[in-house]
């Protein structure tokens, strides 16, 4: 007797929580060694000094488990706090908008 049973397609259904399904644009994974690299090489240039560390595990944290949008508002948080001017906000938006992808 054969006992094997088929394995009929399910789609995946939500537990209730209507987040959990949305798609979001967030940091590409398979490019993620590559953005550490450029997100470091731009905060040294931007001179941050012992903050550096922790602004880029920041936005790593919130590109890889959030969103961009939660990155992009820590930036301008950054922004209005002084850390970073216009320029050097665009060019991070730019750098955040390059290795970014829809999940």
């Amino acid at each position: 007797m054969n006992n094997f049973k088929s394995r009929e397609y399910k789609p995946n259904k939500s537990k209730g929580n209507p987040e959990s399904t949305r798609r979001r644009v967030m940091l590409d994974m398979g490019r993620e060694k590559y953005f550490r690299f450029d997100l470091d090489d731009m905060l040294v240039e931007f001179e941050v000094g012992n903050n550096k560390n922790t602004i880029a595990a920041t936005i790593l944290n919130k590109m890889t488990s959030q969103s961009m949008d939660d990155a992009l508002e820590y930036i301008s948080r950054l922004k209005d706090g002084g850390t970073f001017d216009d320029a050097k906000e665009d060019r991070l938006v730019g750098l955040l908008q390059r290795y970014s992808r829809w999940r």
